[in-house]
């Protein structure tokens, strides 16, 4: 039935609805009293106060005639609405009043909490590994792990990778939301040595208090403010619990909110989700989602609290060049301490060559044992000529949209690049024109090194079809491109 409500009206009552989660559908128009337009926005009001910060339980059907006054007439629209709780105190609140403060001031904090609050602990744990990159390599949470969490979930956020299909049931998980904070978590399980009883303490208290605040509705398993923030407490207790203030204490947290999130939140509820016909992503949200959330903000809330290392800025200059000179000693086949390799390398002492320079003076007799930009641009046109016929294949069986096969290009990509680099050092192309993937000391590079280079890879595809990449090798010392320069990896002649 046609209204006689304003559109701006219209619009906000649909917004409102869709965050409370209410289904609202026009039934008639009606002359209201000013009893009943109080009525009506006291029950919105409360409903959004109940349901933004609990959960509201199980979903029962109940029916309402809602009055929604116009700013500007006084006609109405009555709606049928479908709420989750049917008792509600109903109060005297002012319609612009209530408005203001509902769109102003409550949407500004969901805002905050939603979008900016991400962006921010993404900044803060960059800030801290700036400042403390000791004790971050200490608990091997370096450059490379820092540069996957925060460049490669960014970048990936919008690319799902499937794990079940049949019929009109679809699940995937969420590349950057989900996968690489999963992958990471196990990293650090191994890399930390840490406690296995204790990981699985963690996790099943961590697992057990997502599952208590979070539910399945129609779009999905969802939690509220502020319970959402209850797993990463837990695990930030427990971190403290078990490790007291050992650098460990925040790669724990991180962990077992990572993992106790997914199993909680999302594998705990799949029966519920599969009640129906359904379609939908492990950390679907990407940076935004709760299993990527509580990772970070354990980890950030944590590592103000522990104990802590920090060298000058003279010292990490040092230690910089050692360990650059290292590296190349390794490739040229040159032993002793950091003077003796520059020495040999450069004819000079390390004193005489300007600071800025010395990464450049140092690889510059190397650019022989680096693969060519040619080689690496011949290799991967080779590889993609395998690669592309099976998304186009793909493509004509399921007749896909162009941007699904573009993430299916993309995924079956860093599929294969990752696979084979890890297995055999190279790929069908990289093997055929003899060069090799290698981690930056020259030897054979483990997974998280090869993944973090391919999984960049939807990054530099997007920076001008890997033009920028193809700069960046021909430009840098060690010829590296953006996924290389992150995992800390080489492209090597192997004859």
């Amino acid at each position: 039935m046609e209204a006689r409500a304003n559109k701006k009206q219209i619009g906000h009552l649909m917004l409102l609805s869709k965050f409370l989660h209410i289904k609202l559908q026009i039934k008639a128009i009606k002359k209201p009293n000013k009893k009943e337009i109080n009525a009506v926005f006291a029950f919105l009001f409360s409903f959004f106060m109940n349901s933004s910060l609990s959960n509201s339980g199980s979903f029962i059907s109940s029916s309402m005639l809602c009055y929604i006054k116009s700013f500007k007439k006084i006609s109405i629209l009555i709606f049928c609405v479908e709420l989750a709780n049917d008792n509600h105190s109903f109060k005297n609140y002012d319609t612009k009043e209530f408005f203001n403060f509902f769109f102003i001031k409550l949407v500004l904090i969901e805002l905050l909490l939603l979008v900016i609050f991400p962006i921010l602990l993404l900044i803060v744990i960059s800030l801290f590994f700036l400042i403390y990159a000791e004790t971050f390599e200490e608990i091997h949470f370096g450059k490379r792990e820092v540069g996957l969490l925060v460049i490669g979930s960014v970048s990936t956020m919008f690319f799902d990778l499937p794990i079940f299909l049949y019929s009109n049931y679809f699940l995937a998980i969420n590349v950057g939301g989900a996968l690489i904070p999963i992958i990471l978590s196990f990293y650090f399980i191994k890399e930390n040595a840490l406690s296995f009883w204790k990981v699985l303490a963690g996790i099943v208290m961590v697992g057990i208090v997502t599952y208590m605040v979070t539910f399945v509705t129609d779009v999905g398993v969802v939690s509220y403010f502020p319970f959402y923030f209850l797993p990463s407490l837990m695990a930030i207790l427990l971190s403290f619990l078990f490790f007291f203030r050992n650098p460990k204490t925040c790669v724990f947290a991180y962990t077992i909110s990572t993992l106790g999130v997914i199993i909680g939140g999302d594998f705990s509820h799949l029966p519920e989700l599969f009640e129906f016909p359904f379609m939908g992503s492990m950390g679907g949200a990407g940076i935004y989602d709760m299993v990527y959330l509580a990772g970070l903000i354990s980890f950030c809330a944590s590592f103000p609290f522990i104990r802590k290392k920090r060298l000058s800025r003279a010292e990490r200059n040092i230690r910089k060049i050692e360990r650059e000179a290292y590296y190349a000693g390794k490739i040229a086949g040159i032993g002793g301490d950091y003077r003796h390799i520059i020495r040999k390398l450069t004819g000079r002492d390390v004193e005489e060559i300007k600071k800025r320079r010395l990464i450049s003076e140092i690889n510059r007799p190397l650019m022989r044992f680096y693969a060519s930009p040619l080689k690496r641009i011949v290799a991967f046109l080779i590889d993609s000529t395998i690669v592309f016929p099976v998304s186009v294949m793909l493509l004509l069986i399921f007749h896909m949209e162009l941007y699904i096969f573009l993430s299916i290009f993309l995924l079956i990509q860093i599929f294969y690049f990752t696979c084979l680099e890890f297995y055999f050092g190279s790929t069908i192309g990289k093997a055929i024109l003899d060069i090799e993937v290698r981690n930056v000391a020259n030897e054979k590079a483990d997974f998280m090194t090869i993944f973090t280079r391919n999984i960049i890879r939807i990054l530099e595809f997007f920076a001008m079809f890997y033009l920028v990449s193809v700069l960046l090798i021909v430009a840098t010392p060690k010829r590296q491109r953006i996924g290389d320069i992150i995992a800390d990896s080489i492209v090597v002649e192997v004859k």
